[in-house]
């Protein structure tokens, strides 16, 4: 069957599909699909995770032998494919049989980019649609992104005028991480509530200025790890909720590890940066990010996130949560790889 992200919640709270198809050509709502289907595996108990990349040359009898194995650690087991383009002739084979007979106790993940509508009309792709789910994220028109924002901003207890909407709209240029980014940014602003109009948005650009979480992310990616102490001092002194910081932190990673993918197989940091939709603004900074950290890493970072997450809600663990984020910033900084090489010298 075909999904939307709206109706992924309730399609789940029937039970997991045998797999799932999720991808297209908005990033943040293929990432958000993904992590609603990750959350609710590891709530049914698939706790071992087997990742694949299907570059050029991929083995395909890997996707099979990985679906076919059985576990040492868990009964059930997500098993993800990162399809970075179409399939060959053998690829679209294996998926085909795959998708004729699922394998038991196993979740399958299929991560697509983009892909001509005459792909997913037919082939191993319907297969697969057929035998589970798919999440296909076409780009979402310039008309209906103020529309988009506006159901972001409710779900984050806010409120807009159509005015600001537009505006809002217009200034993240059709990009939707960059909105999300500017959601999260209002909500650190203003409290639950508000009715938000063009004087909060323009305000927001100054303010955001005294709450400067974007500009702390950046410092983090730019490899600052003396401005990322500071930074995060400044930002818990103010009093800043650290649970949006860590998801902004969280977010940036996303973005990282997409580039980061990208730069795997094209060597260029710059372009593959600027092929994961980073905002311009942030570009040279998160090239410094790319060309130090390896995906794996990254999602290690990302890992943590997680933790510090559950940490920060738990009783009495604010102060742990802040010092572990601390750490992980500047990790994440470099700054440990710099020391090494200068002990070394």
């Amino acid at each position: 069957m075909r999904l939307n992200l709206p109706q992924l919640p309730a399609a789940l709270a029937k039970g997991l599909a045998p797999l799932y198809v999720v991808g297209g050509e908005e990033p943040l709502l293929a990432q958000e699909a993904l992590d609603a289907i990750r959350a609710t595996a590891r709530a049914q108990g698939y706790s071992e995770r087997e990742v694949l990349d299907a570059e050029k040359g991929f083995e395909w009898g890997k996707l099979s032998d990985a679906c076919n194995a059985m576990s040492l650690f868990a009964s059930l087991r997500i098993v993800e494919l990162r399809l970075h383009a179409a399939p060959d002739a053998a690829g679209g084979k294996i998926l085909q049989q795959i998708a004729g007979k699922p394998p038991q106790d196993v979740l399958l993940l299929i991560h697509v980019n983009k892909l001509e509508w005459r792909t997913r009309s037919g082939g191993w792709f319907s297969a697969l649609e057929s035998a589970g789910a798919s999440l296909y994220f076409e780009p979402l028109k310039a008309a209906e992104l103020p529309a988009w924002i506006a159901g972001r901003l409710r779900a984050a207890g806010l409120d807009a005028d159509p005015d600001a909407l537009r505006l809002l709209a217009e200034r993240t240029e059709g990009n939707l991480l960059a909105a999300q980014q500017e959601v999260q940014k209002l909500t650190l602003l203003q409290p639950k509530g508000t009715r938000l109009g063009i004087e909060a948005i323009d305000s927001a650009v100054a303010d955001s200025a005294h709450i400067d979480v974007f500009g702390w992310i950046n410092k983090v990616m730019a490899g600052d790890a003396a401005g990322v102490v500071r930074g995060l001092d400044v930002l818990r002194g103010e009093g800043t909720d650290l649970v949006p910081i860590n998801l902004l932190l969280a977010m940036g990673f996303r973005q990282l590890a997409a580039a980061a993918a990208m730069k795997a197989r094209t060597g260029n940091a710059a372009s593959a940066v600027e092929a994961a939709r980073i905002h311009k603004a942030n570009q040279a900074a998160y090239t410094k990010a790319v060309e130090r950290a390896s995906t794996n890493q990254i999602l290690g970072w990302l890992r943590r996130c997680a933790q510090i997450d559950q940490l920060s809600k738990s009783k009495d663990g604010q102060p742990q949560a802040w010092e572990e984020l601390l750490t992980l910033a500047v990790a994440a900084s470099g700054a440990a790889k710099r020391k090494a090489a200068t002990a070394r010298r």
